[in-house]
Formats: structure tokens, C-alpha cells, sequence
């Protein structure tokens, strides 16, 4: 299995690359930052975020002046944590895909992801537990993206936030902040 998910990995890094380059006529660059995830269900929050970091490659085509469409590919961990020695941590791929509207330097973006679990791992008393099958978190799940940024030269800051809208583990929907930098190839 862990063979099979990194061929994916390999595949969908190697397309994202490629992509990158593809046409002139879009503009494609890395992006790394913040990340807050939380778990919610009816609005109260499992444990406490384990805060992180993402990183990925991104892709805007320009459909008309004011308007991109954005793509990408992203690595991140959602999970929670109650403490050092108690945590559950999902790495995940995610492939986005928003409409960019573009004003001068200012931006606002509205769209859907894609998020893939590729491993899981949940720690408990300090040690790791294996997980049987029925209690693994969802492999899947499409959370809707609102976001909104400055692009100044080739350097790109943004804020985006994402709401989960399946079910990731016992009732619960992943939901998570996003704060970072952009900077075009």
C-alpha cells in the first residue's frame, strides 16, 4: 500500500511540475505556510489544532483580465492533539481548484479541494497505536476554499480558509486555516 501511494505522490508531483511549464500563458510557482486544522462537529472542536505547516506548487491560468483559474498540488497534516504524547495526525495531498478575482495587486478566491489521505498515525501515552480499519480516518473528503491575498512582484501573501464538507472521523469535519507565501517561477 505504502508503495502504491507513493508511485501517487511521485505521479501527481511530477504532473504538477510539468504543469507548471506547460503554457505561457499561466503563471505557476511554489507556496509554503501556516497551517490550523480543527476537527468540528455541530460547531465544537475536537481537542486542540495540531498547528503546522503546508507546502505545495500552484498554477494560475488568466481566463480575462480580472479573472484566474487557480490549480495546485499541497501537502499538509490535519489532526488534533491533546498533548506531546497525544495526537492523531493525517498527511494529506490536496489538489485545489478556485476562480481568482483580481483587482490591481488584490485578490479574493472562492473554490473546492480535493484532499487525499496518504498515512495516519495516532499516538497515544507516547506511543504509536496501529489503527484497525473501521477506526482509520475517511481517505477522502472536498472542503469549499474562501481566501483572499496581495501579489506584489513574484511574491504572493494569502489567507484561505477551508471547510470540509464530509464527514473525516467520527462525526467530526475537518476544518483549517491557511496562511502563507507564494512565490512565482
Amino acid at each position: 500500500m505504502k508503495k502504491s501511494i507513493l508511485f501517487l505522490f511521485s505521479f501527481l508531483l511530477l504532473f504538477a511540475i510539468t504543469d507548471l511549464k506547460a503554457q505561457d500563458d499561466g503563471l505557476g510557482g511554489i507556496r509554503i505556510g501556516y497551517h490550523s486544522p480543527g476537527f468540528y462537529s455541530d460547531g465544537n472542536q475536537f481537542e486542540s489544532s495540531l498547528n503546522n505547516f503546508y507546502v505545495g506548487f500552484f498554477r494560475d491560468n488568466k481566463l480575462v483580465p480580472a479573472i484566474h483559474l487557480g490549480t495546485g498540488l499541497e501537502y499538509f497534516q490535519n489532526g488534533w492533539k491533546t498533548d506531546d504524547d497525544n495526537m492523531r495526525q493525517l498527511h494529506t495531498l490536496s489538489i485545489p481548484v478556485h476562480a481568482k478575482f483580481k483587482i490591481g495587486p488584490v485578490f479574493a478566491l472562492g473554490g473546492i479541494a480535493a484532499n487525499i489521505k496518504v498515512s495516519e498515525k495516532l499516538t497515544t501515552a507516547g506511543s504509536e497505536v496501529e489503527l484497525s480499519d473501521d477506526l482509520k480516518a475517511s481517505s477522502f473528503d472536498l472542503p469549499l476554499v474562501l481566501g483572499a491575498g496581495v501579489k506584489f512582484l513574484f511574491i504572493t501573501v494569502e489567507v484561505r480558509y477551508h471547510w470540509g464538507t464530509m464527514e473525516v472521523v467520527d462525526g467530526y469535519k475537518s476544518q483549517y486555516l491557511q496562511i502563507g507565501a507564494g512565490f512565482s517561477l
